[in-house]
Formats: C-alpha cells, structure tokens, sequence
C-alpha cells in the first residue's frame, strides 16, 4: 500500500547544491510504498509544518519521511513541529542527507546522491515495519512522601505543603531535626542550631497537610510515578499511603572513631559529636586542644572527604578559643578543605584568632600521649620538617558522615542502587536530585555528604521537582523519559513465546519487568510495567527467541534496515 510520502528538502540549497534530489526521487518513483515524492526548498518553517501537518490530517499521506537535516540540527524541530500539530511520532522518520551527505561528501556529488538513496530507502524499511506501543495513563496522587525529617526532608516537606500538596514525612527517630538537633551552633555565623530548625519544626506543627510519622519503618513500597503503595508502621501503628512522589532525605550518620587514636582507651580523646554535647551542656573547660582531621576518612575504607569535618572542626576551635583566649588550640590536617570563597574567609578569620594549624602526611599520622588520660600529641610537621609534641588536655577526632543503614533497605524497596559507600549516586549531572526511577527524587546527605544549608537547598529542588510532577492530574507512559522529549515507546513481550527465563528481568535497569504465572502455562512469563519502562532495549538483547519487541524499532524493521543497506 503506497501510504508514505517523501519530503525531500533542498535546505535554500545547502543539500541540492551537492545531492542531486532529482535522481532521488525519480528513483522512489517504483517504491509501491511511496505515494509521492515532493522537493521543497524548506521544512523548517512554521508555514511548511503547517503544510505537512495539513496533508497528514487531510488524509493525502499517512507516513511522512523527511529527507532533510539531522535532529541535532532542525531535524529534531521539524519532527516535534509535527508532533504538536497531530501528527504520531511514530508515522515520520527523519533521515539526514545535509550533514550526512550533503556537507561530509561535498566534493563527491555522485557519491553523496547514491548515499541519500540508501538512507531514504533505509527509512522506508523503518516506516514499512515500525508498530506503535500501546500507551497508559495513571491519575497523579496529590501526595508526597518524604524519607526522614532532617533538614533536607524538613524544607521539602514544608515546600510542598506551602505549594498545597498533602505531605507524610516519615522518620526513625522519635522526634523530627536529624543530626541537626544533636549540634549546639552552625559555621560560618557561629548562629545557634535551633534556629535554622525552628521555622520548620513551627510549620510541622500548624500545617495540616503535613503528617509526621515517628519511629516509622518501611514495610513495602508497590507501584510507580503517579502512584505507590507504601506500607510503613510507626510505633504500634500500621498505616497505608499512596503518594504521588516519594523524596529520600534519609541522611548519614558520623562514624564512630572505635580503635582509632585511642579513642575509647585514654580519657578525653573525643569525637567532634560528643564534643558539641558538651557544648550543650555549658562551656567546655580546655587548655590545650588538639583537633586531628580525617580520622576515618580519605583512607582504604573511605577515600571520600566529607566536605564538612574540617569547617566543623574550625568552627569548634574557634569557639573553644573564644571562650578560653589563652588556650592553645591546634587543628592537626593533611589538607584543609573549605570550598567556597565564604567558608575560606571564615578560615583566615580563625586562624588570626589565634587558632594554630600544623599539616601532617597521611603516612606519619599523630600520636596520643598519655596512660590514663591524654597528655600530648606528637606529630610530624610536614612544613618545617621536624616532629612536634603539643601539651593536650582534649583531643578531638574528626571523622566522616557515613551512610545510614537504613539506605539499603530504602533502595531494595524502591529500586534504586548504592554506591560503594552505601550513598544514592543515582544521580544524573543535570537533574542532580532526580533518580533513574521517575517520581523519586533524593536530596542532603542521602545522597552525598553536605552541610546543613546545602542539604536545605537541595530538600527544596527536590520538593518543587515533586510539585511540578503532581502539578499534572494525569500522565502518560510516554511522558516519562530519561532523554529529552517524550518516550518513543515501551518494551512489548509475547506472552504466547515467552520461556519465562527471566533474563529481561535481571537486565532491567528500571525494575520494568516482572515474571507472572499465567493460567495454562506450565512458566512464567514477563510482564512490562509501562509506566517504568523507559524504552532502553535492554530487555529486548538478551532475549534468547524474539519474544520481547521494542514495537517501534523492532526485529523486521531493523532487519529490513540492514538489508536494504547492504
């Protein structure tokens, strides 16, 4: 059946000046599937989109293959011109004869006819075969879970309930803060914790569209973007969400200095949290302190720097200074890391406080001193040289923020995947808070240790993700793609054929796939989930006999593609 017509653009001439498109068409005149065969000076315009979109609806043509540049030049805009006039995305293929022949192959006219033909020919093959996946539609629950209540999990759940939408924030600990609630003041304004908390906390309390759930743990998390199933018990009480969107904020943990430095062995050998305790409680009676960076961090196990230890050790240092000024106070390093012309202004500051710094080498660490008590610290100057031994009455190890342990758990749930550490690093350059699972979005130390502020910036970039996804009352499978523009189609399987070897399922990226009992089937079989699948093909390379298709790039196309080119 002759239902594809062919545009075969001159470009203003860039193209025509080399392809010669009269040989062109006149060889598409024998193809039974070419209704006609047009040479136009532009497609790019918004008159002639107008034309072709008038001819397809008119019913002139069915299919349209372009001739014309590729999509990252205009290409693409001449394809999505007639997607927003009615036209399937399915029903046109784009074929690049300007970059691809016209320009690569200018001084080989015949050459570059010769390949045009080819290619064309190639497109009819796609459009002669290609199938149209069947599209579904989810109503978008109105609805967010939030994944721990500290900063980064406090600021989205309070953006989006200032945005209207029903938020459930749920958290392990009795009470809502995070490790915030455990810090006494914050660098570089030395202000008081509590009242970076304090506006969140006011609005947990007289939001009604936020439910806090204590103590809460995970039981299952069901369904996708739009709609999730999630079972969660909070003390004694069971409850059942259906969120549109779900925000990890579930934050990291510092790790304990167990068998390094003596900690644990010599009294007043500390950690920097059991440090800011103290400071809690009153001043912090000192005469000598000694500060030693990395403990627990850029080495072996963990070769991350956690990027707020050394302004967190600062800023205690100065404050030990501050309220005793003829301490001594060392801060001991391999490197000091303050990024920001801020937070490297605030270390200048201290250091003409009179806080002294002395860089050791990660070979030769420093030495606790002391039986019973710490007495000194011994280390080699990596400056002058010489190995230096400072009266201490206090040591403090600073170590790093690692992942909480409920990160597994929270990524088996949902799909996703840890890094070596344990930290979500499902991350994309572009879309820093967004997941490969759509409708998941991740912010604060979860995914990477930060700062208190920052893990508030990104708590509300994940927050007002999640209100454009639910801003939509509905949505389509094809909606959600992790390229730019809507998802060409959906992976399709036979269920007739299909062995249940279960080899699409371990290759899913996306967790799209799962194996079903079916009724007269001595197997299982696959089963897609639309609304995940993100068209990548994966499934479709590993299967052993055809059975699963990608309906709009399938076997006979490509196979036919090839053919034709060879």
């Amino acid at each position: 059946m002759a239902d594809i017509t062919v545009y075969l653009c001159k470009c203003f001439g860039e193209i025509a000046a080399t392809v010669d498109l009269e040989i062109v068409r006149a060889g598409l005149g024998d193809n039974p599937s070419v209704s006609s065969a047009e040479i136009v000076d532009s497609l790019c315009l918004n008159r002639d989109l107008e034309t072709m979109a008038h001819q397809i609806r008119e019913g002139v043509t069915q299919k349209v293959l372009i001739a014309a540049c590729s999509s990252l030049a205009r290409g693409d805009r001449i394809v999505r011109g007639l997607v927003h006039r009615g036209v399937r995305r399915t029903d046109i293929h784009l074929v690049d004869i300007r970059e691809g022949c016209a320009w690569i192959h200018a001084g080989d006219p015949d050459g570059a006819t010769g390949k045009a033909e080819r290619l064309i020919d190639m497109g009819l093959a796609h459009l002669e075969n290609v199938q149209t996946s069947d599209d579904v539609s989810v109503k978008i629950n109105n609805e967010v879970m939030v994944i721990g209540a500290g900063p980064a999990g406090l600021a989205a759940a309070t953006s989006l309930a200032r945005s209207g939408i029903t938020v459930h924030v749920i958290e392990r600990a009795p009470h809502p803060g995070g490790m915030l609630r455990l810090v006494s003041r914050l660098y570089p304004k030395d202000s008081a914790a509590s009242s970076r908390l304090e506006p969140y906390l006011d609005e947990l309390e007289r939001n009604p569209l936020i439910t806090v759930y204590p103590r809460a743990k995970l039981q299952s998390i069901r369904g996708y973007t739009g709609n999730y199933k999630i079972r969660l018990s909070s003390g004694d009480d069971e409850h059942n969400l259906s969120p549109g969107a779900v925000i990890i904020a579930s934050g990291a943990k510092v790790l304990l200095p167990d068998g390094l430095f003596r900690y644990g062995e010599v009294a007043n050998v500390i950690s920097q949290m059991e440090l800011e305790t103290r400071f809690r409680k009153g001043a912090v009676a000192t005469k000598n302190a000694v500060f030693i960076q990395c403990v627990g961090a850029r080495c072996q196990d963990r070769p991350y720097c956690s990027t707020i230890c050394c302004p967190a050790s600062i800023k205690n240092a100065a404050r030990l200074k501050a309220e005793n000024p003829v301490a001594n106070v060392f801060v001991i390093h391999r490197d000091i890391m303050m990024p920001g012309s801020v937070l490297e202004g605030y270390y200048r500051h201290v250091m003409a406080q009179g806080v002294r710094f002395i860089r050791c080498e990660k070979d030769r660490p420093p030495e606790i001193i002391g039986t019973d008590r710490i007495e000194a610290v011994s280390v080699y100057d990596a400056v002058t040289g010489s190995t230096r031994t400072i009266d201490a009455d206090l040591a403090v190890l600073s170590t790093p923020l690692i992942p909480n342990d409920d990160n597994r758990r929270i990524a088996e749930l949902l799909g996703l995947q840890l890094d070596r550490y344990g930290f979500f690093r499902e991350i994309y350059p572009m879309h820093p808070v967004e997941t490969r699972m759509d409708g998941v979005f991740i912010c604060g130390s979860a995914r990477w240790p930060v700062s208190s502020d920052v893990a508030i910036t990104q708590g509300e970039a994940a927050a007002m993700k999640a209100a454009a996804l639910l801003a939509r009352s509905q949505a389509a499978a094809s909606d959600f793609s992790r390229v730019p523009g809507r998802k060409f189609g959906h992976a399709r399987v036979n269920v007739e054929t299909c062995s249940g070897c279960g080899n699409c399922m371990a290759v899913c990226p996306f967790d799209a796939i799962r194996l079903q009992k079916v009724e007269g089937k001595y197997s299982h079989v696959s089963r897609v989930n639309k609304m995940r699948c993100k068209a990548c093909g994966n499934c479709v390379s590993v299967c052993p006999n055809g059975t699963m298709q990608m309906p709009e790039h399938n076997y006979l196309s490509v196979g036919e593609m090839i053919r034709r080119a060879f």
